[in-house]
């Protein structure tokens, strides 16, 4: 499969994590400008709005606050776009979820202005990645805009973070283990093989991400719980946000089926107001069950349910909004067969994908 973005763009221009971190928001925007438009959705601004404006006042020129509750999608970021240059903004300030996130990005690119992220949730890496998932209006995906340069920053508050549903930072638990899982469908490990470039130290960091996850996660929950912003806690949010963003700029989508990922765009094309009330991580969690089986490793799924059905979690396609039926499995192998890397002319690799796609739609 071509890979997706010739760049390495590996970091962003700046990542700054720590307790009441959302208070210097202020002085990262001075280093690239002085006036800041902060796009974040209703609950974003409810909770960082705040930290934000004492972070801002005294030190920027000026500065507004936009509420948006819609999707990432282009027409309203070339609206924001227009906005923000009319009124002499010289900065965009995202602060949210994922959405947000890649809508902010989306909407600087479109402004040509540098872009700040400030994540209320560690539930995706997409405050840091140089890309915008986009949707229509209404919510269907439309596909990727891989941006031509990194964000500017990032400004992580795990105050704000450690206070987030343990929902959300499961999401990006699970987004961020998917990052090894498919790697791994074609990298094992052999640095002697001709595999893209990067794709050997994505490998390796995810690994290392993929392992650490396993054994902090259960510990971070109980952490939250009690409300303590812990070591274990930072790690995971570093691992989540920072880390799995890095992974995915030297990975550039090269040589992967993806079929967790895959999957959740398969089901936002497919279902957007059905699979409306579940995150990202969520939906890629339910395919990160596919992609395992289709590694050959769904012993590794066990783990997996288990900590999906101790929290509440999605575990199975009705559970994120898809029928159990003949016709969407239909559906959904078509999609699949033709939207990722495997070789649809293959017939082991088309066979494989069938009877992986039958064990998750058994899976209740």
């Amino acid at each position: 499969m071509p890979i997706k973005e010739e760049s390495f763009r590996i970091g962003c221009g700046r990542y700054i994590q720590g307790r009441g971190y959302a208070e210097r928001c202020g002085e990262e925007v001075m280093r690239i400008g002085s006036s800041p438009l902060v796009i974040g959705d209703g609950t974003a601004l409810f909770v960082a709005k705040d930290r934000l404006k004492r972070g801002f006042d005294g030190v920027c020129e000026k500065y507004e606050f936009l509420e948006y509750n819609g999707s990432c999608n282009d027409e309203a970021a070339g609206e924001l776009a227009g906005y923000a240059l009319e009124r002499g903004y010289d900065v965009i300030v995202g602060v949210g979820g994922g959405v947000i996130m890649d809508f902010a990005k989306l909407c600087a690119h479109f402004a040509a202005l540098p872009v700040i992220n400030v994540p209320t949730s560690s539930a995706t890496c997409a405050a840091f990645t140089p890309l915008s998932v986009r949707y229509t209006p209404e919510g269907r995906t439309v596909g990727s805009l891989h941006l031509g340069h990194e964000v500017n920053g990032v400004v992580v508050d795990t105050e704000i973070i450690a206070a987030q549903p343990v929902r959300l930072l499961l999401a990006g638990v699970f987004d961020a283990l998917a990052k090894f899982i498919e790697i791994r469908h074609r990298y094992m490990g052999d640095i002697d093989a001709d595999y893209d470039m990067g794709l050997d130290y994505a490998y390796v960091m995810s690994e290392h991400s993929f392992k650490l996850l396993n054994m902090k996660t259960a510990l971070c929950i109980e952490d939250m719980k009690r409300g303590e912003v812990s070591r274990d806690l930072e790690n995971v949010i570093f691992t989540t946000i920072c880390a799995t963003g890095v992974i995915s700029g030297i990975a550039r989508g090269s040589n992967q089926c993806a079929l967790a990922h895959k999957f959740y765009e398969a089901v936002r094309a497919f279902l957007p107001e059905e699979s409306k009330p579940y995150l990202h991580g969520e939906i890629v969690g339910v395919g990160l069950l596919l992609q395992n089986h289709y590694n050959g490793e769904s012993e590794n799924n066990d783990a997996l349910l288990e900590l999906m059905r101790d929290n509440g979690m999605p575990c199975g396609i009705e559970s994120v909004g898809v029928p159990a039926t003949e016709e969407w499995y239909d559906r959904f192998y078509d999609r699949l067969c033709h939207c990722s890397s495997i070789d649809a002319d293959n017939k082991e690799e088309c066979a494989r994908l069938a009877e992986s796609l039958r064990y998750l739609w058994n899976i209740k």
